[in-house]
């Protein structure tokens, strides 16, 4: 089997007025969503297709002591800047956490080389993405008078075929619309300052995956997500995206992916159950038998507001997994050491 097995990618998302469906190797040249024609069954103006496309690039990452989450969100009618650092060990988490009125971060068509930023006074998160020099990278900082709440860090991931195998997605919506995402497990290098000690990140353990994400989502839009990645008992680097959402024929379309080193495999759809609510356990199982997972939450992280128009009932908790995911191919991935996230989301906006 190739280390990807997906395709490469057409230059465009967008082709003709219609989406390149499907699952591929690598993200789009030009992810030119905007382009799509009559997205609603009728045309309408370039700046109601912008309006609508919900867009945002976030990264999960971590070594065997330390978790960290962190997103640069935009849904047009509000953006938000997450950074979320977590020490296993010590129960100590160190957040920001900015909702922020209106469009605030431009994503572009091209990701080679592109930047995403937010800063104030006393705060900076900075993506870049210098895709040419096989990397991807965030900057984050943030000043506070109570020295014991700041922290600063600077990440360094590395992107290449050596490396990792993306997994990109353009999966139908319904009507003429469709999410586009990318998604890749990579080892990481890079410091962290929090509570007057500097903690640095460049052995096996360290690694991260980014996400990089568009969607012409329903007016509700609502998903289940769990991520996690770790060492195996192996001593391999392994891990997994696990998605049910409003795209249609998940048989056929999904983001569903088990990452072994540099190598990627495709998943089934899943379904996620919470017998007992967000703050329980999560069971993850598909229908083939190659995912059998249970989350464990730990830390809760919850974003819920009600503002009439705008509605988020958003829970993503930090935690660990037991079970196993197999790869199709008759290797099994013990869930015991990895660690990760997962979401519960529901937004109307």
């Amino acid at each position: 089997m190739p280390a990807n097995p997906f395709a490469a990618p057409p230059e465009s998302a967008v082709r003709g007025g219609a989406f390149e469906l499907g699952r591929f190797n690598a993200p789009f040249p030009r992810a030119n969503m905007l382009d799509v024609a009559r997205p609603y069954h009728y045309s309408v103006p370039r700046w109601v297709k912008d309006f609508r496309l919900k867009e945002w690039r976030a990264f999960q990452f971590g070594d065997g002591r330390w978790f960290f989450f962190t997103a640069l969100y935009n849904a047009k009618l509000f953006s938000a800047a997450i950074f979320h650092a977590y020490d296993r060990e010590q129960k100590i988490r160190y957040s920001l956490q900015r909702p922020i009125p209106g469009s605030a971060f431009a994503f572009g068509e091209e990701l080679a080389g592109s930047t995403v930023v937010y800063r104030t006074r006393d705060v900076l998160l900075e993506y870049r993405a210098p895709l040419a020099e096989g990397a991807w990278e965030i900057q984050v900082g943030r000043r506070c008078h109570d020295a014991t709440r700041g922290f600063s860090g600077h990440f360094r991931f590395a992107y290449g075929p050596r490396s990792c195998a993306p997994s990109a997605a353009c999966l139908p919506l319904g009507l003429n619309r469709a999410m586009y995402s990318m998604k890749t497990l990579m080892p990481l290098e890079g410091e962290f300052t929090a509570g007057g000690e500097r903690y640095v990140f460049d052995g096996a353990q360290a690694m991260g995956v980014v996400d990089e994400h568009k969607g012409f989502y329903p007016w509700r839009m609502r998903y289940d997500w769990v991520t996690g990645f770790g060492l195996d008992d192996k001593g391999r680097r392994v891990g997994f995206n696990l998605t049910d959402n409003q795209v249609k024929d998940q048989a056929r379309y999904n983001e569903n992916c088990l990452w072994i080193n540099n190598r990627v495999w495709p998943l089934p759809p899943v379904k996620v159950t919470r017998p007992r609510g967000p703050d329980g356990e999560w069971i993850i199982q598909d229908v083939e038998g190659l995912v059998d997972l249970v989350f464990v939450p730990e830390v809760t992280n919850d974003l819920c507001f009600n503002l009439g128009i705008v509605r988020s009932d958003y829970h993503g908790p930090f935690g660990a997994f037991r079970g196993l995911v197999k790869n199709g191919e008759g290797d099994k991935v013990d869930a015991e050491r990895l660690y990760g996230a997962g979401e519960q989301k529901y937004l109307r906006a």
